[in-house]
């Protein structure tokens, strides 16, 4: 029996449909943050894009620290449920909260205002969607230890993840504006988005089952002390290279839908053409996600992800050419969505990779404290993206409630645009090209199955 054989698990449909969920049940609030909430902020209750973007940025200050505690809380787990679960049934409630929460910004002054946004959000994101969304990401690393099931996993969560960001960032403006156009109507619309995230990640607890006990694989070492497991992942570049590959990821993302909104009203003159942009940007990831869950666990994920960069790069590129081409832009933002996708759709899998070599390197395995690595990097690439965004939004004189704009604020919309997503990018590309994991794995496992690790070898 090969390694491969050894950790493979029977995997039920039902267990499957339950990592689909997840990323269903987990995404809309990111996607609500990262995509319309800036926009909110400063269009439907006028705050200043530069004081939103600051507020956003000590957010992500605090993310640093949420992501590891919880992290080790949550290795430290251990029931008659297992390890991630219990916190998922948790966070199905708490994030249908953390939604409505954000959009029922309360009348008054313009510090009440600021203080309600700095509470929620860091409630939202810095608390819950830490936990649910390390929970949800580690959860796969806890059903079983193949790297071609954990992939399969992970691209079925990332194919959630695909279907509730294509409708949110696909309709949500449409419902807005169907149900008033006002914050009443932001309310009732995100409402919806909160009771179905509530009942797909109630799904995910209940159809999902841990095989991994974390004790036996570890021998013992699993419930570390959060200083012992946070000084291993620092010696884990895997981790931090992977870290920087969702936040860079993440950051052109943010960019890419948060400027669609704001190109189509200013610089197109239509802001309704943010949906059709939305819509290609977004349902290329739909294909690629189908793809991934298909045949992900038959290619190589390093080959593949850079190639999938290069796409994104590609898009990037051709909206310099042609900036307000509308047939230039869907064509060009179906190129970005077709690389996003692949290399977000092998993200979690390779991170997961991480984990083995850890514990290979140290002697110590953490596998939520890795894990978090994947909330943590959207959270400091959405919010650094938003800090900047908001930032030179403001310093160009942007006013959301104002008729019309200055020249310098409108060169700073097409700036933020065309050029922030290819900077990122290549950034991105550079990266991936540095993350050669792959091909230690499978001595790693081994060294792993046989008890030997890197410390062990070395004092032999």
């Amino acid at each position: 029996m090969n390694n491969e054989e050894k950790y493979t698990q029977k995997i039920s449909v039902f267990e499957k449909a339950a990592i689909l969920t997840s990323g269903l049940g987990n995404f809309p609030l990111f996607a609500l943050m990262s995509s319309f909430l800036t926009y909110f902020y400063t269009n439907v209750i006028g705050l200043d894009p530069g004081v939103i973007g600051m507020i956003l940025l000590i957010s992500r200050l605090l993310d640093g620290v949420s992501d590891i505690i919880f992290g080790n809380i949550i290795d430290k787990t251990r029931t008659s449920k297992g390890v991630c679960r219990p916190w998922i049934f948790r966070c199905a409630f708490l994030i249908a909260l953390a939604i409505v929460m954000l959009f029922t910004v309360p009348n008054g002054s313009t510090g009440l205002k600021l203080a309600y946004v700095f509470i929620t959000y860091n409630l939202s994101s810095v608390v819950i969607y830490t936990i649910s969304t390390t929970a949800v990401v580690s959860l796969p690393t806890y059903i079983t230890r193949n790297p071609r099931q954990q992939t399969l996993l992970y691209a079925l969560n990332n194919f959630g993840v695909g279907i509730a960001n294509v409708t949110i960032t696909t309709f949500t403006l449409n419902f807005v504006r169907y149900f008033g156009n006002d914050q009443k109507a932001w309310i009732i619309v995100v409402c919806i988005y909160a009771i179905l995230s509530a009942c797909f990640l109630f799904y995910t607890g209940a159809a999902s089952k841990e095989y991994v006990n974390p004790d036996e694989v570890s021998k013992g070492k699993a419930k570390e002390s959060l200083v012992v497991s946070l000084k291993c992942s620092l010696q884990n570049k895997y981790w931090f290279l992977m870290l920087g590959i969702i936040i860079l990821g993440v950051g052109v993302f943010g960019t890419s839908l948060q400027m669609h909104t704001y190109y189509a009203q200013y610089i197109l003159g239509n802001v309704e053409l943010a949906g059709k942009m939305n819509s290609a940007y977004t349902i290329p990831s739909l294909f690629v996600g189908f793809l991934i869950v298909s045949f992900g666990q038959y290619v190589n994920r390093k080959k593949a992800v850079i190639g999938a960069c290069a796409l994104q790069l590609l898009g990037c590129v051709l909206i310099v050419f042609a900036p307000t081409s509308m047939p230039i832009l869907i064509f060009a933002s179906v190129i970005k969505g077709i690389g996003y996708g692949g290399v977000m759709g092998f993200k979690n899998a390779m991170l997961a990779a991480s984990i083995e070599y850890g514990q290979w390197k140290t002697g110590v395995r953490s596998q939520a404290i890795f894990m978090a690595a994947n909330g943590f990097g959207q959270k400091v690439g959405g919010g650094i993206i938003t800090a900047v965004i908001g930032g030179i939004m403001s310093l160009t004189g942007f006013n959301g409630m104002a008729e019309s704009l200055s020249t310098q604020a409108l060169g700073g919309i097409r700036s933020l645009y065309i050029l922030m997503p290819i900077i990122l990018t290549v950034l991105e590309l550079i990266f991936i090209m540095m993350y050669d994991l792959d091909k230690k794995y499978d001595g790693i496992m081994k060294d792993l199955a046989e008890g030997k690790t890197a410390i062990s070898q070395q004092s032999e």
